[in-house]
């Protein structure tokens, strides 16, 4: 069971949604990401969907693609979260960093260390499940919550990161390296 991070943490992460938002807002709209099988606000298939805790998906990690990311990217980052969840910071679903800035996809399952599938030199970061890699969806009740897919270019070649780091500590890092983002939400809630 996770324990939820104290209040300066989660003012961190706060902050850091904030600054991301704001420095990007007049971002040109040419970085772009997509998730394969999902739509702007689209609903989540149950194969992304984690299966524990009643949930019953494949826990497969969808395949990702980007373009037009700035010229000067030396590397990426990728976060994946739960923004509505009963707490006041948000859930992390899976955290992948030093992708290599040659990179333009990460393939379906690469959330899954024993795969091997994920670019050499990436580190995959604990969710907040617990475990490396990718952890699905599997909201609490059966509202509606909103899964956040953002991919960050950074000048940074490499981050000093390793799999112990947290996702919100490894998000304070790396956010002085970004030079663009992009997003796509997505939506998913227990049948």
């Amino acid at each position: 069971m996770t324990i939820f991070p104290p209040k300066p943490v989660r003012f961190a992460a706060l902050l850091f949604a904030c600054f991301v938002t704001a420095a990007f807002a007049d971002q040109k709209e040419n970085f772009q990401i997509r998730v394969s099988g999902l739509g702007p606000n689209g609903q989540i298939p149950d194969d992304f969907a984690l299966n524990q805790f009643g949930c019953y998906g494949k826990n497969v990690s969808p395949e990702i693609s980007w373009s037009g990311a700035p010229a000067e990217t030396k590397s990426f980052a990728l976060a994946v979260w739960d923004s509505d969840v009963p707490k006041a910071s948000s859930f992390y679903h899976w955290m992948i960093v030093n992708i290599p800035g040659s990179a333009h996809s990460l393939s379906a399952g690469a959330g899954n260390l024993d795969k091997r599938l994920a670019p050499a030199g990436a580190v995959q970061l604990k969710n907040d499940y617990g475990q490396p890699g990718y952890g699905g969806p599997c909201p609490p009740g059966h509202q509606l919550h909103h899964y956040h897919f953002a991919l960050f270019a950074l000048k940074a070649e490499h981050l000093p990161i390793d799999q112990r780091t947290a996702p919100i500590t490894a998000a304070a890092e790396f956010q002085k390296e970004v030079l663009g983002k992009a997003e796509v939400v997505a939506t998913y809630h227990r049948e």
